[in-house]
């Protein structure tokens, strides 16, 4: 599971444009520092939540993957997921936001974006990037 999430964040670096050839030592040091919080903080994704005001809407982050389901629906909705230290907006990075180093979620398939606020063992707070709703969830199991 470590090597997967050391995997997952390394993706999430080059999506990101880091590229640890042209850095130097102070940078690489943050690149590192960027890795482990993006693994800290994928590790603490994965499972179930369950959104706070809505108890038909549950989120399941497994590995990279994220899926939802709310009200009826049968079917998770299923998106590969990277985290990234800034919005990705129509597939390209914010330049004009302040970065967090692995604060973003981003679904590339349907060019969708959160900020995380909190991830703690047992919350989740988002905030959808497209129209700045907050969105708090409980991890069940």
């Amino acid at each position: 599971m470590k090597r997967i999430a050391k995997f997952l964040a390394a993706i999430a670096l080059v999506l990101c444009g880091v590229q640890n050839s042209n850095l130097n030592a102070k940078d690489k040091d943050n690149v590192t520092a960027t890795a482990d919080v993006a693994a800290t903080n994928l590790k603490m994704l994965q499972g179930k939540w369950q959104a706070v005001d809505d108890k038909s809407d549950y989120l399941v982050f497994e590995n990279n993957h994220r899926k939802e389901k709310a009200g009826g629906e049968t079917e998770w909705a299923d998106d590969v997921f990277v985290l990234t230290d800034k919005p990705i907006r129509d597939g390209k990075e914010v330049s004009d936001h302040e970065a967090v180093k692995a604060g973003f979620i981003y679904c590339a398939k349907d060019d969708m974006c959160w900020a995380i606020t909190e991830l703690t063992a047992k919350k989740l707070s988002l905030v959808y990037m497209g129209r700045g709703r907050v969105l708090e969830y409980r991890r069940v199991k």
